[in-house]
């Protein structure tokens, strides 16, 4: 019965070690991509705001369009209905080399409400907009789909 427990052990020994990943020297995380007209370009889902997943009725959508640096919005964020709302917007870096994203309505209303501290994740295919008073995370989407 020693000998069996002493086996036992060894062999647990042996596939602890072996299913170990294997330290390199060299590893280090991937770069993320700065935040510029041409990363930020195309569509984009709001997936999380203010650290919560939003429900499966509640939307906003993005769009961005780096040549022309204007951007088109749909949300039903606060409302029943789809509201589409379009401005400009602008990439600055702060003193601190953060990436600033701002932007202005078309419609009469003015800037947005705040100014977002932006950093790209997932190798550009996420992005997390950083406010004093909210945290919001986008992922890249395809297209915009079609909104009733």
């Amino acid at each position: 019965m020693r000998h069996f427990k002493l086996l036992f052990l060894a062999v647990m020994s042996i596939i602890a070690i072996s299913c170990e990943k294997p330290v390199v020297d060299n590893e280090q995380p991937l770069p993320q991509p700065d935040v510029t007209y041409e990363t930020i370009a195309g569509a984009w889902q709001l997936t999380e705001w203010r650290g919560e997943a939003l429900s499966e009725q509640t939307f906003l959508y993005i769009e961005f369009d780096d040549e022309s640096r204007r951007f088109e919005m749909w949300d039903n964020i606060g409302s029943m209905y789809t509201q589409h709302k379009s401005g400009t917007f602008s990439i600055a870096q702060n003193d601190q080399k953060e990436f600033v994203l701002t932007g202005t309505y078309d419609n009469g209303v003015g800037d947005w409400a705040n100014v977002y501290t932006v950093r790209m994740m997932a190798q550009g295919e996420k992005m997390v907009w950083y406010a004093e008073d909210e945290n919001s995370i986008f992922s890249r989407i395809s297209e915009i789909p079609e909104l009733n």
